[in-house]
């Protein structure tokens, strides 16, 4: 008997989460494994964003359900943060919490888009957008940037492009580059979208972990976008699972009706402590303070052991390098430095799948033990 399988499940492995899982077997063995590869702090949460947690638990062991877009409390914290933090005046009524950032992007998109309209994407570009894509049957087409425009994507080249689509997914800062886009062209880009009925979705994850500049927001420029952002990156609430996304006012209903079908409701304890970390933003500076220099050790020593093309990482923990002079196969060096030099990095044709065969992703969210470690084990391995 042959019982059949949708085409849509058909997608490429996430490669990064694939060696995280066997960095963790290969460390349970007894190897001595430093991974560079996963986009995840090493910081977990504040302490007092832990007692809070142990509190709700005492006082409330149910922890039932919430409304399937969130506790109304968090969804006004939110708000208030986009006034504080962009000066932009958003109705709490437009943000929905989700659980995690990958939930928003599927019900966003299911709310936004029929299967097969088409959206852009610019590469290199984190990989889970083209399978969450493929899965939802939304066809893809993709805009290569290149180092010279700092990997990010201006009104301009999608212009000159001369594809058609209905959306465009954008990513500032981005993964896997730590890229930024300016606020001009942020706001060109958005100008864009609205002139050619373009749906912008824009992934703000990694706002708040920036290191010369802040990221400024779509919704600055735009009412039309949808914006989705994580309690993962700069909350530093990884395993929490929970995010959030701002909605344009005709996605409202459809996104709360998706969500109570699909989802029921956000982890409610998640919520409580997202809630309070929320208000703890000096010791979420200090991690960015961490990462920043965990950047500067890796600029410094990666050049002198042959890694010399990196990405200019503006924002979030992640150097994007072009590796032409050391590999035409990603896949196979990196899997020859797991083996031989036991240090753990991601290869680019995660990324891109055109021209990911000679680039490198580095993230550097670790120690800085790690860091200058693995930089030592690479330059013997190299040489």
């Amino acid at each position: 008997m042959s019982l059949k399988l949708s085409h849509r499940s058909q997608v490429e492995p996430f490669r990064a989460l694939a060696i995280l899982n066997e960095v963790a077997q290969r460390r349970a063995a007894g190897e001595n494994i430093i991974s560079l590869a996963p986009g995840q702090p090493c910081f977990g949460a504040p302490a007092p964003v832990l007692e809070k947690a142990r509190q709700c638990i005492t006082d409330d062991p149910i922890q039932g359900y919430t409304a399937a877009i969130g506790m109304l409390p968090l969804r006004e914290r939110i708000a208030r943060h986009y006034a504080d933090q962009y000066g932009a005046q958003i109705n709490y009524e437009r943000i929905a919490i989700t659980t995690a950032s990958s939930a928003g992007f599927v019900i966003g998109l299911m709310s936004a888009f029929e299967a097969g309209d088409t959206i852009a994407l610019t590469t290199p570009t984190y990989p889970a957008y083209k399978n969450i894509l493929h899965a939802l049957d939304i066809n893809i087409v993709e805009i290569p940037t290149r180092a010279e425009h700092n990997y990010q994507p201006t009104a301009e080249l999608l212009e000159q492009s001369g594809l058609k689509f209905d959306g465009l997914i954008i990513t500032n800062p981005a993964n896997p580059t730590g890229a930024m886009i300016g606020e001009g062209t942020l706001k060109n880009i958005c100008g864009w979208c609205d002139n050619h009925d373009v749906r912008l979705i824009s992934d703000e994850a990694y706002h708040g972990i920036t290191y010369e500049e802040p990221a400024q927001t779509v919704l600055k420029f735009t009412d039309n976008a949808l914006v989705l952002n994580t309690f993962s990156k700069y909350f530093a609430l990884t395993g929490w699972r929970l995010g959030w996304a701002v909605l344009p006012e005709n996605m409202i209903a459809r996104v709360t009706a998706l969500a109570e079908n699909l989802m029921v409701s956000p982890p409610t304890l998640s919520q409580h402590i997202a809630l309070e970390v929320m208000d703890h933003t000096s010791a979420l500076d200090k991690y960015v303070a961490h990462y920043k220099k965990n950047r500067d050790i890796l600029r410094e020593r990666l050049p002198q052991i042959g890694l010399n093309n990196l990405s200019s990482a503006q924002g979030a923990f992640y150097f994007y390098i072009d590796a032409h002079n050391l590999t035409n196969n990603s896949e196979e060096f990196c899997r020859r430095m797991l083996d031989e030099a036991r240090v753990a990095i991601t290869p680019g044709n995660d990324f891109d799948s055109a021209r990911g065969k000679t680039t490198l992703r580095i993230s550097y969210a670790g120690s800085q033990a790690d860091m200058i470690e693995a930089c030592d084990r690479l330059t013997r391995w190299l040489a």
